[in-house]
This record gives C-alpha cells, structure tokens and sequence, in this order.
C-alpha cells in the first residue's frame, strides 16, 4: 500500500481530550477513547468526524494527547465544553485504508510504520489528523519533513510514493 505527499492547510480539530500512553501496533485498544467517541456521536457536530494526534513524543511508552471529534471551519463552531486542537498547514503523507475497525486503524498505523523503517518519509510530530470520509474509510495524515525540492527529506531518490499536490 502506498501514500501520497500532499500540502494540506491549516485544520481545526473540536472534540473530547483523551491522555493515553502510546501503545505498540496491535495494542490499540483503549476505553476511555471508546468512551470519548461515544460521547462526541451522541452530540451534534459542527463538520466532519475527525481526530488528531497531539502532545506527543515518538517515543513507545510515552503519552500522546488525542482530540476525538469533528472538523470545524472555525472556533465559533466547535460544541461548548469541546476543545480545539490546531493542525498547522503543511507537508503531510496522506495514507488511506477502507475497512472495519479496528483493523482498519492497524493497517494505517502499520503503513505509516513501514513508510517510516523504509526512510521513505520523516515525521515532523507536529500534529496526526485522522479523517473520516464515511463509516468504513479512514485518511491518516501525517506531517512530514520535505526538502528544498519539496520531496520528503528521507526519501532516497525517486523511491518516495505519490505526487505533490
């Protein structure tokens, strides 16, 4: 499965807050985020469903903060009591996956393991946006360093997948 490189601007992301400690492929299963989501689908969004990934070091073992909820065009749109992460414009490796949860998620994750092990991308850790077109699609986000020819910085040659758009 492939990626591909696209600038995407900034995001605004309201939903619920979950801390959770970062967890190897395979382990994702957490209930205080199933309880998140439950929480945000039983309220009226402003947009589409979302999540982002912020807070976080790369490290396993560490803590990473996760906005579940839905994307909103600006502050004023997000639900009172929601919070707001902000996803900043940018360089992203777009990888997308149909399927049921939660396999679909570790499908995501395991490309974005491989894009990384293979030097095909360098993640900038400023922000996971994961999007949902419908009930069984997922569009994983992730920002990447690029360099001066706006390829990613740790692609060797050509081998990086997709087109910039």
């Amino acid at each position: 499965m492939g990626f591909e490189i696209i600038e995407r601007g900034e995001t605004l992301v309201a939903g619920l807050p979950v801390r959770s400690p970062q967890r190897a492929l395979g382990k994702l299963s957490d209930p205080r985020l199933d309880r998140a989501w439950t929480r945000v689908l039983h309220h009226e969004v402003g947009g589409p469903l979302a999540s982002t990934y912020i807070d976080f070091a790369p490290d396993v073992e560490s803590y990473y903060t996760q906005i579940v909820g839905y994307e909103c065009a600006t502050v004023d749109d997000a639900t009172r009591g929601h919070v707001i992460s902000r996803i900043p414009p940018g360089t992203y490796a777009k990888f997308s996956s149909r399927g049921m949860f939660p396999d679909v998620m570790l499908r995501l994750w395991a490309q974005v393991s491989e894009a990384e092990t293979n030097g095909d991308i360098e993640r900038t850790y400023t922000g996971d946006l994961e999007a949902y077109p419908h009930a069984y699609a997922v569009d994983l986000y992730i920002p990447i360093h690029v360099d001066e020819s706006g390829a990613p910085s740790s692609a060797v040659g050509s081998s990086a997948v997709g087109e910039k758009r």
